[in-house]
């Protein structure tokens, strides 16, 4: 699980130089022992909040926020999911989700969103001193807020840390035929731990939007003695649907000690030899910016031979199997 930043806050005592007033003026100072204010008496230092990615800057306004709540108070929602290392799809935003007791619940609470839906000891688990809703019930809340792409996202990841679907289905609780919940057990349904990375899961529910057939995931194919894994394959069709990163290139990790000019190189061959397969018409290669022009991307599918929707059908409004 992910862990904040060092956390200063105020002293009852006011010793140490950790007086409010003193930290508030660290706060609007520019030089190196600069602070910067990530919740109500909640401060961290300028130079590790510079180094510090979004997530790990989310999680610590996360913490801030929580750690002046009641021991009721637990986080839940986008900000149980960025704690437990699961990704979003909308990028981390500002505010910080908790659910509380409906005695506690308040509307318009300012950096906060409450939610009030009754949680089970077996919902929440502890978390350096705090607590935070299970990855089960994590992903029921999100689900139950109707956005398939989210949630499909969400759950793919989870469920490639092990997660089990029906974990989720129980924390879905409520009655089974209510309008909310059936569309949140239809999207974890629909998702899929094959799926590789957040660019494939948003990719398998545009497939949906774009009506087309549902595609194989992680189909091997051997060539000249090697094995090549595309993220999908669509056998009626004969289309390879590859969905690629700026980051298999820029980034040590996914370059497995070739240079980026190398991991070119490599991908050139692979793609000559998957175009060398009987079975194969079309590879088409897409980027994570791709995913969100259904028009045009609907063109460059339908220009490879994949049937596609003339309207796109918008996945917040259902999921039909």
């Amino acid at each position: 699980m992910e862990v904040p930043l060092a956390i200063y806050r105020a002293t009852c005592t006011n010793d140490a130089g950790r007086s409010g007033a003193t930290l508030r003026r660290r706060a609007a100072d520019d030089g190196p022992d600069r602070l910067v204010r990530v919740g109500p008496n909640a401060f961290v230092r300028g130079t590790e909040w510079d180094a510090a990615g979004p997530r790990r800057r989310y999680v610590t306004r996360v913490f801030a926020r929580l750690g002046r709540r009641s021991v009721a108070a637990v986080g839940s929602h986008v900000s149980a999911a960025a704690v437990h290392g699961l990704p979003w799809l909308h990028g981390w935003p500002d505010d910080v989700h908790l659910t509380v007791p409906k005695t506690q619940y308040r509307s318009g609470t300012k950096g906060l969103v409450l939610h009030s839906r009754p949680v089970q000891p077996g919902d929440v688990i502890g978390h350096a001193g705090l607590r935070f809703t299970s990855v089960a019930r994590t992903v029921a809340d999100v689900a139950l807020q109707g956005d398939v792409r989210t949630v499909v996202v969400l759950a793919d990841a989870a469920l490639r840390q092990g997660l089990r679907k029906g974990d989720v289905h129980r924390a879905l609780g409520g009655l089974p035929h209510h309008r909310g919940r059936a569309l949140a057990a239809r999207s974890i349904e629909f998702a899929d731990p094959r799926s590789g990375s957040p660019a494939e899961s948003l990719a398998r529910v545009v497939f949906w939007e774009l009506g087309l057939p549902a595609p194989v995931l992680q189909q091997r194919f051997d060539v000249d003695g090697h094995r090549h894994e595309v993220d999908f394959w669509f056998p009626e069709q004969g289309v390879i649907v590859e969905v690629d990163g700026r980051v298999k290139y820029s980034q040590e990790r996914y370059r497995n000690g070739r240079t980026a000019a190398q991991v070119i190189v490599d991908e050139k061959r692979r793609h000559e030899r998957l175009s060398a397969v009987p079975a194969v018409r079309a590879i088409v290669r897409l980027e994570w910016r791709d995913l969100w022009d259904l028009d045009a991307l609907s063109f460059r599918l339908r220009a490879a031979g994949l049937p596609c929707r003339a309207r796109p059908v918008r996945s917040a409004r259902g999921l039909t199997m």
